[in-house]
């Protein structure tokens, strides 16, 4: 699966946005979405393809009510964190490998991703399996995996923007070093791809805040992930 870029730009009057597969929901992402009233924003989504929509925006701008009060319901907040792809800590633990991962792996990856992302809103919204089985070649996706071959990790992030999009460890081997690995071997990939910086976005009730925060991710917003479904 992965993050393809951005697609069509749809632009009326006071408002605009590009589409594209949402990679956090079975919907069109409405990225970079703005709208500078409510009629603006009728216009724009009266241009759409039929919902499932959704969308990503700052917690505190009018737009989260403008698309409450039009049938939008969030289904996840959370912080966006970054820090520079250069100097990432290493991961190393003795007998982990870090691979890219191979469409091969989907049915294992698939047993441990349901692990892994439990209770994740996310992850609801995706279902399983959630597309990211079929993800080989797409972007920096990297996997964990002991001497036996079980997968016990993974990380992926978009070329070259460093945005790390599905990033988890199955619970009996957190806080090994796994996680830290995965992101040392996803910000290699960016910076072999010219990227700069890693981006998360850390879902409120989950770790993913407290654990990127230990490897130099700082805030920079908050933000809330919101559907219009079908």
């Amino acid at each position: 699966m992965g993050t393809p870029p951005p697609g069509p730009a749809v632009n009326v009057d006071g408002a605009t946005c590009r589409l594209r597969p949402s990679p956090t929901a079975l919907a069109v992402r409405l990225e970079g979405l703005r709208a500078r009233d409510g009629a603006a924003l009728d216009a724009l989504l009266g241009r759409l393809p039929e919902p499932p929509w959704d969308a990503e925006v700052a917690i505190d701008d009018a737009l989260v009510g403008l698309l409450t009060s039009r049938g939008f319901e969030t289904y996840a907040r959370g912080a966006v964190l970054a820090r520079p792809a250069e100097g990432v800590p290493s991961g190393h633990v003795v007998g982990i490998e870090y691979v890219p991962y191979r469409n091969d792996w989907a049915e294992a990856f698939s047993i441990a991703e349901a692990a892994a992302m439990e209770g994740v809103a996310a992850f609801r919204e995706l279902g399983s399996p959630s597309g990211y089985e079929w993800g080989e070649g797409h972007g920096a996706f990297w996997i964990a995996r002991d001497s036996s071959g079980h997968l016990l990790g993974f990380a992926h992030a978009d070329l070259p923007d460093g945005w790390i999009d599905w990033l988890g460890v199955v619970p009996e081997y957190r806080r090994l070093g796994i996680g830290r690995g995965l992101v040392a071997a996803v910000a290699r990939h960016v910076r072999e791809a010219n990227g700069t910086h890693l981006v998360a976005f850390a879902e409120d009730g989950t770790d993913a805040g407290a654990f990127l925060r230990r490897l130099g991710f700082t805030e920079r917003g908050r933000r809330a992930l919101l559907i219009k479904r079908a």
